[in-house]
């Protein structure tokens, strides 16, 4: 957490039902996810697009839901969303060229192979020569040209566009922190002190910011662990019209121990950046840390009626599996290094005396048998020496152990069978994908909600819009924590499609020869929308509970939107695939198939459920 001082008073405020003006003012946060957090966000705006404020004493009569969101955070797959919509929205595009572009730009493979494609052709980086050669950058450069056709931060201004400001985070690798990447896309009268292009203790200036390209701020939202490399600042943000001089004379670096070896660091200011999801996945603390600022009036941006957390995480986790216990028994890696030892002597010495007897065949076994165990003692050499390397050598054990330990080390486990060391090494490698990819991330979200749910100041405003809300997965919350009416019970053929979309993996791609993702993208857009329908729902009643709070106004605004959203979720109930069906029919995408519940095979992970009816 950033060192950021308040008085007790404004720690101490708090948002009442009264003060409330529901729907105004809308904040949005979208979770990283890969491919299905960026469908699942395609859903949730699209379904905020189709809802309308009808009432005619309504002050916002004849706008549409979306049109108040005023505010959206991502991290990691959400941003891809959130990006585009933000480019969308400042050039005043209709939402339905948003919706087409989006939903041709994740079917399929068609990124993938395109940054497959850049990364293998050396000509595709001529443009970008400061930039490395990797993966993540490959995708960058495929998200500019075929994504943002080249813009950079500055073109989301828009003075007349309904969004403030936009937040992409990602994760930065000099203190740990999550790294705001915030812009306004609108003119604010207030001093906004606290309002920073990263963090606290690193931060760039807001006019470099803006002079970055979108699809280095996507990237640099997006590069997960393991899929990714670290995405390095400057020089992979550099481009023509931003040099890497510029870049690091607008960067601040806030020294935290003073020592020499950061002192280096700060002068060369050479930063990795990754994945904002390793931070804050639904991208939910830069939306609170926004409010924040919007309710110490720091800022001329009012503070948020509601804040939707959209989110295709979960709190469940699959529990760790012991890899089956090996048998004592069995070779060792010492046992290897003696039989290739002497394979090697016996390979020289048939080569010794093919040529001391004038043997050509026996020498010519000899030259081909030499040749394994010879490459197999060079690797062990190598190995060891860096192993044993000195304290400097990035890869050294000596950084972390003394010599002799190292020793005694090496000396036991080269003793050890081999399939003992296979069954410690895959017990250690699961355990730590387990930690890194579940454990710590779901912790941290945790964290993260305790915080957003159980402040006062976010009471009555806060919302979760959760991907497995009506998933078979979530029954059993369900039923300890009923709806408001049974009314919002879910249909089966709508948990049937939220399981499927819920059980799609994080990825950059819908491989469409996969009968598990032929229609994942389909599915994952469909629960956007009629999860989002039911999260209002949930929401207005809550809010209903309260009408006295209300000028007579908002309770007729909040009844209105309750009636459309009771009818769309009759009709989600009957046909999950009505508003995606239509929606691609009317925006009229190429190669548009409708889809029918024929169309998805019932979930293998329950299939139990499917034996029962």
């Amino acid at each position: 957490m950033e060192n950021v001082t308040f008085s007790s008073q404004h720690a101490e405020l708090n948002m009442q039902v009264k003060s409330i003006k529901p729907f105004e003012n809308i904040a949005l946060a979208f979770s990283g996810g890969g491919f299905r957090a960026a469908s699942f966000a395609l859903g949730v705006l699209s379904y905020f697009n189709k809802l309308t404020f009808d009432n005619e004493s309504d002050s916002l009569q004849g706008k549409r839901l979306l049109e108040q969101v005023t505010y959206m955070s991502s991290a990691s797959g959400g941003t891809i969303a959130t990006t585009l919509y933000a480019l969308y929205n400042a050039r005043g595009e209709k939402f339905k060229e948003f919706y087409v572009k989006l939903f041709n730009s994740l079917s399929g493979d068609f990124l993938l192979q395109n940054a497959l494609e850049i990364l293998a052709d050396k000509n595709r980086w001529i443009n970008r020569p400061d930039k490395s050669r990797n993966i993540i950058n490959a995708f960058s450069l495929a998200y500019d040209e075929y994504l943002f056709d080249g813009q950079t931060m500055q073109s989301l201004y828009y003075k007349e566009g309904h969004l403030q400001e936009v937040c992409f985070n990602t994760t930065e690798f000099y203190t740990g922190l999550s790294f705001r990447q915030d812009i306004k896309l609108v003119t604010d009268g207030g001093a906004d002190p606290y309002y920073k292009f990263g963090n606290e203790n690193i931060y760039l200036s807001h006019a470099a910011g803006a002079q970055l390209k979108l699809s280095d701020v996507l990237a640099a939202s997006s590069c997960f662990p393991a899929g990714f490399e670290p995405i390095v600042f400057p020089e992979d943000f550099a481009h023509n019209g931003l040099n890497n001089d510029e870049l690091k004379n607008a960067l601040t670096l806030i020294p935290q121990t003073g020592d020499k070896e950061e002192k280096v660091f700060i002068a060369n200011k050479n930063v990795g950046f990754m994945d904002g999801g390793i931070t804050d996945n639904q991208g939910l603390q830069s939306m609170m840390y926004a409010d924040g600022r919007r309710r110490r009036r720091e800022t001329s941006f009012n503070s948020f009626d509601l804040m939707l957390v959209n989110d295709v995480g979960s709190y469940f986790i699959k529990p760790y599996v012991n890899p089956s216990q090996s048998k004592h028994k069995g070779i060792s890696l010492a046992g290897v290094n003696w039989i290739m030892t002497i394979a090697f002597l016996a390979a020289l010495a048939c080569i010794v005396s093919g040529l001391y007897f004038q043997n050509t065949f026996l020498g010519f076994i000899g030259g081909v048998l030499v040749v394994i165990p010879a490459i197999f003692l060079l690797a062990v050499s190598s190995l060891k020496k860096l192993v044993m390397g000195d304290k400097n050598s990035p890869s050294a054990l000596r950084k972390s152990f003394t010599e002799k330990i190292i020793k005694l080390l090496i000396n036991y486990f080269t003793k050890t069978p081999m399939v003992v060391l296979k069954q410690m090494l895959v017990a250690r490698v699961d355990s730590v994908l387990l930690l890194n990819m579940s454990v710590f991330l779901k912790r941290i979200r945790q964290l993260l909600y305790n915080k957003f749910y159980g402040s006062p100041e976010w009471q009555n405003r806060g919302k979760g819009n959760h991907i497995y809300d009506l998933a078979f997965s979530s029954d059993l919350y369900r039923k300890k924590n009923p709806p408001p009416s049974p009314f919002l019970n879910p249909s089966r053929d709508m948990q049937i499609v939220a399981q499927t979309a819920f059980n799609m993996g994080t990825t950059l791609w819908f491989d469409k020869t996969a009968i598990t993702q032929r229609h994942s993208e389909g599915c994952i857009i469909a629960s956007g929308q009629f999860t989002t329908c039911y999260n209002l729902l949930g929401y207005i009643e809550k809010l209903l509970l309260n009408q006295s709070a209300y000028d007579p106004i908002y309770i007729g605004r909040l009844n209105n939107l309750k009636v459309q959203l009771e009818s769309d979720y009759i009709h989600f109930k009957k046909d999950p695939f009505f508003m995606y069906n239509k929606d691609g029919v009317d925006y009229h995408i190429n190669n548009f198939m409708p889809l029918t519940m024929r169309d998805i095979p019932f979930p293998e992970n329950w299939e139990q459920l499917e034996k029962q009816e």
